[in-house]
């Protein structure tokens, strides 16, 4: 009798420290997963933006223009995205469309809608920029300065709250010596040839950038 009941007390504690060892291990199960889940909301929305911003540029650089016109929500009202093209049959068709771009026009005259918005100074403006030191920073600039021109442009990335800015500026260089004038007769390095602001507004939802804006100023 008595060794029976020695037998039942070590499967009792048997079977209660096994029921420990399984609530440890869910424990810990439950307590990595929650580390996992936390990893992941902690993946910030700032990580997810220069992720969004790498996207970007892959897409600019490819220079694709099937591509580059995902990145637009089409028809694009003139208000919005400051567009000039010096071509009749263009500004017919952008005319009959209520003075908006649809995404045939965009494709059929990529070439020069793609110079008018400075496709490839957005190109240029991504590869002097890193955009991974936005993981620290809300503003990052550059000057693309060259001393043996009369004008250079800077580019700057800008986040405030959910707009993010894309920024190309033409600045003109005060140093530089114009060896000859333009056909007005106006130094190279004038402010009337070199100082223009541009730029491409985005709005960031936690997930997507979404082009809202892009326009000009001299």
């Amino acid at each position: 009798m008595r060794q029976t009941f020695i037998i039942l007390t070590v499967l009792v504690m048997l079977v209660a420290c096994n029921n420990s060892d399984t609530t440890k291990a869910t424990n810990n199960t439950q307590a990595t997963e929650q580390i996992s889940d936390t990893t992941e909301t902690n993946k910030s929305e700032r990580q997810i933006l220069i992720e969004e911003l790498k996207k970007l540029q892959q897409t600019i650089a490819s220079n694709d223009k099937e591509k580059i016109s995902d990145i637009f929500q089409f028809p694009l009202s003139d208000t919005a995205f400051s567009i000039y093209i010096d071509d009749s049959t263009y500004y017919q068709q952008f005319k009959a469309n209520g003075n908006k771009t649809t995404k045939s026009m965009f494709l059929q005259y990529f070439k020069e809608i793609s110079a008018s918005i400075l496709v490839d100074q957005v190109n240029n403006l991504f590869k002097h920029i890193n955009v991974d030191s936005l993981l620290h920073k809300d503003t990052l600039e550059h000057d693309a300065y060259i001393k043996a021109e009369p004008c250079y442009y800077s580019y700057e990335i800008e986040v405030i709250k959910d707009s993010v800015t894309l920024r190309m500026d033409m600045n003109s260089n005060k140093g530089y010596k114009s060896k000859k004038l333009s056909e007005d007769d106006i130094p190279e390095n004038s402010s009337e040839i070199c100082e223009h602001a541009f730029w491409w507004i985005f709005k960031f939802d936690g997930e997507k950038l979404h082009l809202k804006n892009i326009s000009g100023a001299d």
